[in-house]
């Protein structure tokens, strides 16, 4: 395999963004945009992060599960341990990976191998917030690291910590009416979720601000363009940006439901969404019923 990464240059990628021996590091990735590995994408992936942090440091990642409107209650759908995520290939790989550490909260479970996972993680189930974690990743002056989803995922999660202490998550018409059944103690629970995370599409609008402050790294991670940063003082700017705006992260699709239609402090966005949504709901309805007639006629 001519040209492909390794785990050591992989290690190498990531040291080069500001991980070293000893942090605990938040991580998101697109595992398919590093390119050709030998030994395996991911495999050789999960130990360049692990190498690079070393025996005192913790990778942590997002191990998000489902979430459903409570009117459409999926109750075959039981959170526990096991719950498959929906986060992606990395935390699928840290999930199998032995002495893993995984949170108890119903819809939004980190997972974190390493020396201190069980001290981020501590507590973090149905009576915390959703991003509990972050509190701890940035007392112990840990760093966020995004891998190939730069632009398709943008930004960092200590903006939903931010939102979370400005009491942003909390001003959402979808508290309380989406959620999860979930296990606990023998008994099947249900999860009303109290804090709302919403669209982080529009966090990459924060970039300009990082790059300002000097606190924003960049290179690559085999052939996947990446970020990193400290967490602590991003979120200080994170906090600053949104005090002053809490809009200033809401992405620019005018029918994005959560930017324009859920937040109480964007009522103003509200009044015209919901008919903007309603026309555009229509008026796929009524596109797609002339395909099926055109279907149908041209069979008949």
């Amino acid at each position: 395999m001519s040209g492909a990464h390794t785990r050591e240059t992989l290690r190498r990628d990531i040291e080069a963004l500001g991980v070293s021996n000893g942090d605990a590091v938040l991580v998101r990735a697109n595992v398919g945009a590093i390119g050709r590995v030998r030994g395996g994408l991911g495999e050789s992936l999960r130990g360049a992060l692990l190498d690079a942090v070393g025996e005192t440091g913790t990778v942590v990642s997002l191990a998000f599960t489902r979430t459903f409107p409570l009117l459409r209650l999926d109750r075959t759908y039981v959170f526990d341990e096991n719950t498959p995520t929906t986060s992606g290939a990395l935390p699928k790989l840290l999930l199998e990976t032995p002495g893993r550490v995984r949170s108890r909260h119903p819809t939004n479970s980190f997972v974190a191998v390493g020396a201190r996972a069980a001290e981020i993680l501590a507590g973090h189930d149905e009576r915390s917030s959703s991003f509990q974690p972050m509190e701890r990743l940035v007392a112990l002056g840990g760093k966020q690291l995004v891998i190939g989803c730069v632009d398709d995922s943008p930004g960092f999660t200590t903006v939903h910590w931010a939102q979370h202490r400005l009491g942003l998550s909390t001003r959402s018409l979808l508290r309380h009416r989406v959620g999860v059944l979930y296990a606990r103690d023998g008994e099947t629970r249900l999860f009303r979720r109290p804090d709302i995370g919403g669209c982080s599409m529009g966090f990459a609008k924060l970039y300009a601000d990082y790059e300002k402050a000097g606190l924003l790294r960049t290179g690559l991670v085999g052939r996947a363009s990446s970020i990193a940063i400290d967490a602590a003082p991003a979120l200080a700017l994170e906090e600053d940006r949104l005090r002053r705006d809490p809009r200033a992260v809401f992405c620019d699709r005018p029918l994005c439901t959560f930017c324009r239609g859920t937040w109480w402090f964007n009522k103003r966005d509200m009044l015209g969404f919901y008919p903007r949504y309603a026309l555009h709901r229509a008026l796929r309805w009524l596109r797609r019923t002339e395909r099926v007639e055109m279907v149908e006629s041209g069979s008949s």
